[in-house]
């Protein structure tokens, strides 16, 4: 099996209870660090879960796929679709540019590296960004892999244990 199938595989068999403690433990610690205009996505896929606890209290900005290789974030406040991948985006009338923090989805973590779907979007998007970048994550996706040139270190990855810098 490749790294990202188990890694997906690894978040995918916590139980409904083990997720909501942890995704509350991941919550809290990601608390401090959120100021401003922040860029958060809608979990799919077993993904941690960040934006149920604090939809209602943040100026929050969701990504859309924009083209092939680009995403934008918009006000989370805009009507929503379902995305090509399955995901929930806003259907995108005033693109956000601006943002303070980003949090960032992942299926696999080593360092400071998130391993993502392995399509790019994120990489892409945040090599130009002065937001601070944190991912969140399951401890258990936690694997070594080979970190590529396109790979964009994130600030810190927040976990429900610990916080990588």
């Amino acid at each position: 099996m490749d790294k990202r199938k188990l890694c997906i595989q690894r978040r995918s068999s916590l139980s409904k209870t083990e997720r909501l403690l942890k995704e509350k433990a991941i919550t809290n610690c990601v608390l401090p660090f959120l100021k401003g205009k922040i860029g958060i996505y809608i979990s799919i896929r077993n993904e941690v879960d960040v934006y149920a606890f604090i939809k209602d209290q943040f100026d929050l900005y969701i990504p859309k796929m924009l083209d092939d290789v680009t995403i934008g974030f918009y006000s989370d406040h805009e009507e929503k679709i379902q995305g090509k991948f399955s995901t929930i985006e806003p259907i995108g009338i005033h693109e956000e540019k601006d943002l303070d923090v980003i949090l960032v989805p992942v299926v696999g973590f080593f360092k400071n590296y998130r391993m993502g779907y392995g399509k790019g979007y994120y990489d892409r998007y945040l090599k130009d960004s002065p937001a601070l970048k944190i991912g969140v994550a399951f401890d258990v996706q936690e694997m070594e892999f080979e970190v590529k040139t396109t790979d964009v270190p994130l600030d810190m990855i927040i976990t429900e244990t610990r916080i990588l810098r």
